[in-house]
């Protein structure tokens, strides 16, 4: 874990992305990075990613982290598994490179477990805002939503509506990073 931690840090300071703020109005494209181990939680994330696209008309792409050696079959959507790590946690998956070569306008990070892979592909993301769980980890999430766990995928974005509502996109151009 140590080579990962180094990685994660070296991966936040080259990141070089276009902060804007969005809502869920605001945005076009959003991507959702969760922990597709648990059914529940599969199940969930595919509500949210159907309610997105047919109900506000957004383009939403999704990619799930398997904790497990072989990945689940044929989904609805891109995955990696454990056994898609280089030897310092780095994910090599085609998926995982992919998805966080898009630029979308919102990441949404659904990592309740914190899981560390997950946790780099975030870090990694050109995303312009980036929305995720509580963290013990590094990131450069632009908002945390502190959910109890237990609550599931479904609070974490009925919160998520509640926040972004009351958030005003301004047209002034966010200050540099420090």
């Amino acid at each position: 874990m140590v080579f990962f931690g180094r990685l994660l840090r070296q991966t936040l300071a080259n990141q070089r992305r276009r902060r804007k703020t969005h809502t869920l109005e605001s945005a076009r494209t959003i991507g959702i990075l969760f922990d597709a181990t648990e059914e529940n939680d599969r199940r969930e994330v595919l509500e949210l990613a159907h309610t997105l696209e047919e109900k506000r008309r957004k383009k939403v792409r999704l990619l799930g982290f398997v904790d497990n050696k072989h990945p689940l079959g044929q989904t609805q959507f891109p995955q990696f598994t454990q056994k898609e790590l280089h030897w310092n946690g780095k994910p090599k998956s085609e998926a995982v490179a992919v998805f966080v070569a898009d630029p979308v306008d919102l990441l949404l990070c659904l990592n309740k477990s914190e899981v560390p892979w997950i946790n780099w592909a975030a870090a990694a993301s050109l995303a312009a805002m980036k929305i995720g769980t509580a963290t013990r980890a590094p990131h450069d999430l632009d908002m945390i939503l502190e959910t109890p766990a237990e609550k599931g995928i479904s609070y974490f974005v009925k919160q998520l509506d509640v926040y972004l509502d009351k958030i005003v996109p301004s047209t002034h151009e966010p200050a540099s990073t420090l």
